[in-house]
């Protein structure tokens, strides 16, 4: 991987910097992955109960962590859910299947000195928006 990064806004930087890809490599991050290669996440529901979420990429995942009103996991309230999953499942899933060591790294660094659930999400749902980010700018880019 390149030594660069995209030019992010500081307060994006200050959280993470990742090591900028090259443009076969961001493709292939955020390609649509085959069943098998799916993780699965858990909406969490008092009204509905439990329910299993098929995710196939770095964008669903990213949108499974916004689920509800109040975001990053968490919706507000009486028929509120949680979107919940594994995060050492979900370390091992952008290593195995995503292929994004970079990002699996930030998110195991980055979450284990936290100790409530909504904190770690609130890390991990960051740095993986600031790569989705990062890594679609760099397609765009690439594509004018």
């Amino acid at each position: 991987m390149a030594a660069s990064t995209v030019t992010m806004p500081p307060e994006v930087m200050e959280l993470y910097s990742f090591p900028l890809p090259d443009i076969e490599e961001a493709r292939f991050i955020l390609r649509e992955l085959e069943w098998g290669e799916h993780f699965i996440g858990i909406e969490m529901n008092p009204a509905a109960g439990n329910r299993d979420i098929y995710i196939y990429s770095l964008q669903e995942a990213s949108r499974f962590l916004r689920y509800g009103t109040a975001g990053m996991g968490l919706s507000t309230g009486g028929k509120g859910s949680i979107s919940w999953f594994d995060i050492d499942k979900l370390v091992a899933w952008l290593r195995n299947d995503v292929r994004d060591p970079d990002l699996a790294d930030a998110i195991a660094r980055d979450t284990a000195g936290e100790e409530s659930y909504h904190g770690k999400v609130q890390k991990l749902g960051n740095l993986i928006d600031m790569r989705l980010a990062q890594l679609t700018d760099l397609i765009a880019t690439e594509e004018q």
